[in-house]
């Protein structure tokens, strides 16, 4: 019988402990009072998960299909960049705006970034498939 506890599992793990490590920093943000931190942290989480997502998608087009692995990893480098030029851009808006912490937004993406990568590889290690 499992906990009462909802399991998040798959796909859909990494979002979800990435948004909720954002939500922990924007509920730190608050509790210090610190101005600009909630909406640093939210943005944050968003920004991660899509930065994130946007690297799947090639891997999800070819789907498993050997034969277009090259496409997909092709296609994988050329949307690095653009991954990380709208990464680039969404900082430098953020850091214009007055309603945002850019310490406080820095600090919860590297946070978020961290929660992203090790929740995937513990769910590599529970998976029986090999690398």
């Amino acid at each position: 019988m499992r906990g009462s506890r909802p399991h998040v599992d798959g796909p859909r793990a990494a979002p979800v402990t990435t948004m909720l490590a954002a939500g922990v920093s924007a509920g730190v943000g608050l509790a210090l009072e610190r101005e600009g931190a909630v909406p640093a942290a939210l943005l944050a989480g968003v920004l991660v998960v899509l930065f994130f997502w946007a690297g799947a998608l090639p891997l999800l087009m070819v789907g498993g299909d050997l034969s277009l692995a090259g496409i997909g990893f092709l296609m994988l480098m050329m949307t690095y960049v653009l991954r990380l030029v709208g990464l680039a851009v969404a900082l430098a808006l953020a850091a214009r705006s007055d309603s945002v912490d850019v310490r406080w937004l820095a600090f919860t993406v590297i946070g978020c970034a961290l929660v992203w990568v090790i929740t995937q590889a513990a769910l590599v290690g529970r998976s029986r498939v090999t690398l």
